[in-house]
């Protein structure tokens, strides 16, 4: 069955109620997480429990962890990369550390987004460095890896194709793709569009495609400030077992 969820620049607790009665409850919210110019989650312990807790009154009960660099920064080295994954991991470690509740999920794939924006070129060092840090990244020293670097980008798009740019560096495991856009803004997610999320299909990579942002607020007009998203991320985030 598909899934529908939210992703927003907003804190969860500032939008969840109207969304939810706007468009439908969510399967998952995908969030912020330093480093990123967004409000993120991991701000404070009492921050990240507040998030979790509206995830969680949502209906959703899943989080799905999506970091935004200063964009420029994306077209730069594998030392940039690494340090901007670094950040990442450790504010990834914070949340879970503070949110008692919050577990891995079951097959120990999480799923991590970075965003890539359509006006943003992102070059295969600093992909490189930043998702070899994190696929290979010890989760607390118990020898376990469960993050998987993963894209949200126009999968056709950049320059280059952002498709060409994984398929070349390698080390990515799922797309989030932002496209196509038009013609989509009267769905929800009571009414989820059939699937025609774009992929690298012809683009330079096999990476599927896995989640879809069929409405964005700025194109939509949206009364609330969420994205809505389809696509299966629920056994590829963040867990809530019980309310925070």
């Amino acid at each position: 069955m598909a899934e529908g969820g939210y992703d927003t620049a907003s804190y969860i607790y500032n939008v969840y109620s109207a969304a939810d009665s706007a468009y439908g409850s969510p399967a998952y919210w995908m969030r912020y997480f330093s480093p990123s110019p967004n409000g993120t989650v991991d701000q404070s312990s009492s921050h990240a429990n507040s998030e979790c807790r509206s995830d969680w009154d949502s209906g959703a009960k899943h989080l799905s962890p999506i970091t935004s660099p200063t964009q420029s920064r994306l077209s730069g080295t594998a030392a940039e990369g690494m340090a901007d994954a670094q950040t990442f991991a450790s504010a990834l470690v914070s949340v879970y550390q503070w949110v008692a509740p919050l577990n891995l999920p079951a097959n120990d794939i999480l799923y991590c987004w970075l965003d890539l924006e359509s006006s943003t070129s992102l070059s295969t060092t600093y992909w490189s460095g930043w998702s070899s840090y994190l696929n290979t990244y010890d989760w607390e020293g118990l020898d376990n890896r469960p993050l998987y670097a993963s894209l949200y980008c126009n999968p056709c798009g950049g320059s280059h194709h952002n498709c060409s740019t994984i398929g070349s560096a390698g080390g990515c495991f799922a797309v989030w793709s932002s496209e196509p856009e038009s013609g989509y803004c009267g769905y929800s997610l009571r009414s989820l569009p059939a699937w025609h999320a774009a992929n690298c299909s012809g683009c330079g990579s096999t990476v599927p495609t896995v989640v879809w942002q069929f409405a964005e607020k700025g194109v939509c007009g949206l009364s609330v400030n969420v994205d809505m998203d389809e696509g299966t991320l629920t056994p590829y985030s963040f867990l809530l077992s019980a309310r925070p």
